[in-house]
């Protein structure tokens, strides 16, 4: 994730968009799929190493990816690996770690302060356009997503989830990482951070954030952030420079 200025960020319960002006941002590994698109212009976009010029790109989750958008606008998503939203997509990669996309921003109205139904019409519109029919999900790893979605809980116990769907601990890691690209920690972990998101607020600590999202401590907490997104939530969102927009959550 990165920092911005004059943007908004939209929570759902199954992925995030973002429309605003960011920064450039160092390496960093979503446990999300990253669509990308450039508003204004094209925008520079680094995976595994390797920059390129793109006006719109798709990025598998778990892959190393850095984004230095010069002054275009930029809408992005971030795409839980269950999500149908994202799983239309993923055919479009055919086994690469990125690929860029053919969807044409300038047809996107947006505009300059966009709410919840506009972006949610835009992607579902955006994606209409590129992607294809929802790949299926195993329904024992979709009840698996379900569960830890619904209890978030500090730790996994893969052999009680696995008992709860008929598999063993051992077939339930393999199966779920085969079906949604990510370990069943990292999921979880993803999860967290979008509780972290749902529930920032300004003055809040990051202690406390961290409690309420079912983090060990702090420092874990710290170390997951700039891990998968570069960046803490104060760091982007601080002194009113972007304003969040929880769309279908509870407030």
């Amino acid at each position: 994730m990165q920092q911005f200025s004059n943007g908004t960020l939209f929570l759902w319960p199954d992925h995030w968009q973002v429309v605003g002006q960011l920064v450039p941002n160092r390496p960093h590994r979503h446990t999300s799929a990253s669509w990308l698109v450039g508003l204004d212009g094209p925008f520079q976009l680094q995976v595994n190493g390797q920059w390129r010029s793109t006006r719109a790109a798709l990025v598998a989750p778990e892959v190393e990816q850095s984004l230095d958008p010069g002054s275009t606008r930029m809408w992005g998503a971030q795409l839980d690996p269950d999500s149908a939203l994202w799983r239309s997509l993923l055919p479009l990669l055919a086994g690469a770690d990125s690929v860029d996309l053919g969807t044409a921003p300038e047809t996107l109205a947006l505009g300059p302060e966009p709410d919840c139904a506009t972006v949610a019409s835009a992607l579902t519109a955006a994606i209409r356009q590129v992607g294809t029919t929802p790949t299926a999900i195993d329904p024992r790893v979709e009840q698996v997503c379900a569960w830890l979605r619904s209890a978030l809980p500090e730790k996994i116990d893969v052999g009680e989830l696995g008992a709860a769907v008929g598999l063993s601990a051992s077939r339930l890691s393999h199966l779920f990482r085969q079906q949604t690209g990510v370990t069943l920690r990292r999921f979880l972990l993803q999860l967290k951070m979008n509780q972290v998101l749902a529930h920032w607020e300004p003055g809040k600590s990051l202690s406390r954030l961290a409690m309420e999202a079912g983090f060990y401590d702090q420092p874990h907490f710290v170390r997951t952030a700039r891990g998968m997104f570069d960046a803490l939530p104060s760091d982007y969102a601080s002194g009113g420079r972007f304003r969040i927009c929880r769309c279908g959550l509870s407030s």
